[in-house]
């Protein structure tokens, strides 16, 4: 700890053992927030520590290990998302390296393209599963290192075991609930390192 500059900390009259009352989690926080905040473009998004509001409605549903993966990949919704599944894909974005949220797969494919992040997750939600089949398989071969969500109300279950890796990571007829999301999120994330290990695109 010899060589940690407390520079910014003294020019601020602030102390760096003492936490700090603008930004939750103190000092540490706000140093982390510091080296993980990238330039900023048109697009909303969230980056470093989760508020705390989030950290404890999320915290008895995501384990460290997948807010450590999620920290280091772009979450994307596609689609027309309720508000409620809306809410919690956008406390699942707080943990992760960006957050975006677009109407369209032509927004969603743009953006992919231009990102430099070597993970990615992509949510989608669809409501015509049979006329999205061809795109969702087509998105899959096209962007093979983006983890993939479907949420879809006309799907008979969700699906956590990876049989529909086609054209998903993870499927939820709804979501409705943290606990659901949660579980797509962390198996999304397993089963695509399966899926890249074995090529399977």
């Amino acid at each position: 700890m010899k060589d940690f500059n407390v520079s910014h900390f003294e020019e601020h009259r602030r102390s760096p053992i003492t936490p700090t009352h603008d930004v939750p989690g103190g000092w540490l926080a706000s140093l982390l927030r510091a080296i993980t905040t990238t330039p900023a473009d048109d697009a909303p998004r969230f980056e470093g520590i989760p508020a705390y509001e989030v950290e404890s409605r999320w915290s008895r549903h995501l384990s460290l290990h997948t807010v450590e993966r999620l920290s280091k990949a772009d979450v994307v919704l596609c689609g027309r998302f309720d508000p409620a599944a809306r809410g919690h894909f956008a406390d699942i974005g707080s943990y992760a390296r960006s957050f975006r949220s677009f109407a369209t797969e032509v927004e969603t494919t743009a953006f992919l393209k231009r990102t430099l992040s070597a993970r990615q997750m992509v949510v989608f939600q669809v409501r015509d599963l049979i006329g999205a089949l061809p795109r969702l398989e087509e998105f899959r071969s096209r962007f093979p290192q983006a983890a993939v969500v479907l949420v879809c109300p006309e799907l008979v279950r969700n699906d956590f075991s990876g049989e529909r890796r086609v054209i998903c990571d993870a499927s939820l007829r709804a979501a409705e609930t943290r606990s659901s999301v949660a579980m797509a999120v962390t198996v999304a994330l397993q089963n695509h390192d399966e899926y890249v290990a074995r090529a399977i695109y």
